[in-house]
């Protein structure tokens, strides 16, 4: 039975998650920013053997570093995880391609010295719903 599922941007590949999330993490390292292309990342972490390609094998690209693979949609470029030689046996889901979500926090920062000095004051930045706010 999944815990968990998810998918790419446009739909092409999914995911399902058949074991419990481990951890849940923010990255904050330069290689992981280049990667996600955002301030940090943030991932799912759970065994490798749990995550279950439901749909569009054939669809996943991949990017391979020393360190390890990131596995991409191909056909709209979603990053859907990562697996690193540091960590063998896991794999890391992007917390944005997960359906459900709402409920799942963070646990730790890692690689906090090449952290943006500007994360921990995102809570004071002035916050709009629904995009840009229109004068």
């Amino acid at each position: 039975m999944s815990k968990h599922s998810g998918s790419c941007h446009c739909g092409e590949v999914t995911y399902s998650l058949c074991s419990e999330i481990v951890n849940v993490v923010n990255c904050h390292c330069n290689f992981c920013r280049s990667l996600n292309g955002s301030a940090f990342s943030t991932y799912a972490a759970l065994p490798y053997r749990s995550l279950k390609i439901t749909r569009g094998r054939e669809r996943l690209g991949c990017y391979q570093k020393k360190e390890g693979k990131k596995y991409f949609c191909s056909l709209c470029g979603t990053p859907i995880f990562n697996v690193n030689s540091r960590y063998p046996g896991a794999c890391m889901i992007y917390f944005g391609t997960l359906d459900e979500a709402q409920d799942i926090r963070p646990m730790i920062n890692v690689w906090c010295e090449s952290k943006l000095e500007w994360v921990d004051r995102v809570s004071s930045i002035r916050s709009v719903d629904r995009g840009v706010e229109r004068k």
